[in-house]
């Protein structure tokens, strides 16, 4: 149906990816991903992305098509998954988009405040200087200058308190302010259906477990060092995908395997409660 998306979300390991793969067969779909860590074509192991077989049976759009050193942000993604589903529409297909990055679905489905391109000057001089910085020590500036901002994000969410800190250096002005703009929305009347997978916390770091697992002995380590062997810089997206650090730490010897798996699953499992957080926190009205 023209004009409705379907938006199905949830923490990592959930079982989005089997639910729109049923779902797109069922109602004559396409996929479309909105998983940060997916759009990259060097580890579908690691990411969990969708295997051959399935891409052969529903078309999987915005799946590993960036090499380990390109960047996207929250606005790109939006922009490029707008596209995908008004051409869905045009053929006659239902767009489902499906993942766990709660920026890329809130960008989509609300919009996003214009806020100025940060200076990678003072980018870079904001990251040396708080390189080393404990975290109470960042939030403390953060609500100094965007007290508002400080309200509403964890003081463990480096990033986050990062970018409150650069944008006020950059612009003078908080970010929280320039959030209130007038947001941008990328499909403008279209119709946002939404369903959100989840399960008991005990049965989810089950299903990680498995996961991981499964990963590797799918080939997860010679995955990561083929990506090792491109030799993309330290500052690379790829570098953060979770357990990439991990497993290169395995292939140099430095830590064990059942060491790199328990990193690996501690970190999954720090990634789905901040997602479940995020979900259930921005989207009350549709969960």
């Amino acid at each position: 149906m023209q004009g409705k998306v379907h938006i199905i979300a949830g923490p990592t390991a959930s079982g989005k990816s089997a639910i729109a793969l049923e779902m797109a067969e069922r109602a004559g779909g396409v996929v479309i991903n909105a998983d940060s860590q997916q759009v990259y074509r060097d580890l579908p192991i690691l990411t969990a992305a969708p295997c051959a077989a399935d891409t052969a049976r529903i078309p999987h759009k915005l799946y590993g098509f960036l090499t380990g050193d390109m960047k996207i942000d929250a606005f790109q993604w939006s922009s490029m998954a707008a596209e995908e589903i008004k051409s869905a529409w045009a053929e006659g297909k239902v767009p489902i988009v499906v993942g766990g990055t709660g920026f890329y679905i809130k960008a989509l489905a609300e919009g996003l405040s214009v806020i100025p391109a940060i200076e990678p000057k003072i980018r870079t001089l904001v990251r040396k200087e708080f390189r080393d910085a404990k975290l109470d020590d960042m939030f403390a500036v953060l609500n100094k200058y965007d007290p508002e901002l400080a309200s509403k994000v964890s003081r463990r969410d480096r990033q986050r308190v990062l970018r409150g800190i650069e944008t006020f250096r950059a612009t003078g002005t908080p970010l929280s302010s320039w959030q209130r703009n007038r947001k941008i929305r990328p499909l403008e009347g279209a119709e946002f259906e939404f369903t959100f997978v989840d399960f008991p916390i005990s049965e989810l770091e089950e299903r990680i477990k498995n996961r991981i697992e499964k990963m590797f002995g799918d080939g997860l380590v010679d995955e990561v060092q083929r990506a090792l062997s491109v030799g993309y810089g330290s500052d690379a997206p790829i570098e953060k995908i979770i357990g990439f650090g991990a497993i290169r730490d395995y292939i140099n010897a430095k830590i064990t395997m059942p060491e790199a798996k328990a990193a690996i699953a501690v970190a999954t499992r720090q990634y789905a409660k901040r997602q479940r957080t995020f979900f259930r926190t921005q989207f009350k009205g549709n969960s």
